[in-house]
């Protein structure tokens, strides 16, 4: 049987795959390699990190449409970067991050998020700090978007 938990990770990573396209293999045009495009991701699937990521965060489903909605307004506003598997990886991590920071009074460490991402502590901060820039720090979202959004998951 499916529980709850698995059904929104199920829907969420494949919005977040549609979302950002098809997942290219190569570099952004300008040859430069941003802090969230790393050279490898995980030796876990996406679902199963993204699950992963869902259960140690104690993320609602307000916070993965939140984030589905910062992949959507970054990859908008950066239609100039390729995104490749690893940088999807990186880049659900730092968004997850940001929603969480910004909506949530309850705040947890970037200590504990590279921790449960597979990633190093100055590594997450340099990643957080480039894609906050990377979307001029646009974070607030409209209630009802958000609930559009979250229609995805029912």
């Amino acid at each position: 049987m499916t529980s709850a938990l698995d059904y929104d990770v199920d829907q969420m990573s494949e919005m977040f795959i549609k979302l950002s396209g098809q997942i290219i293999y190569r570099w952004n045009s300008c040859g430069q390699i941003c802090k969230f495009s790393q050279r490898s991701h995980p030796q876990i699937g996406y679902c199963d990190y993204l699950k992963r990521l869902l259960l140690y965060s104690d993320c609602s489903i307000q916070y993965q449409a939140i984030v589905l909605i910062y992949l959507d307004r970054f990859t908008n506003k950066n239609e100039h970067l390729w995104l490749d598997q690893a940088s999807l990886y990186s880049l659900t991590l730092v968004l997850l991050v940001i929603s969480i920071k910004f909506w949530n009074d309850r705040k947890y460490g970037n200590k504990y998020f590279a921790k449960i991402g597979g990633i190093s502590l100055r590594l997450m901060n340099e990643m957080e700090q480039e894609v906050l820039e990377l979307m001029n720090y646009d974070l607030f979202v409209q209630d009802d978007v958000i609930f559009r959004y979250m229609k995805y998951f029912s």
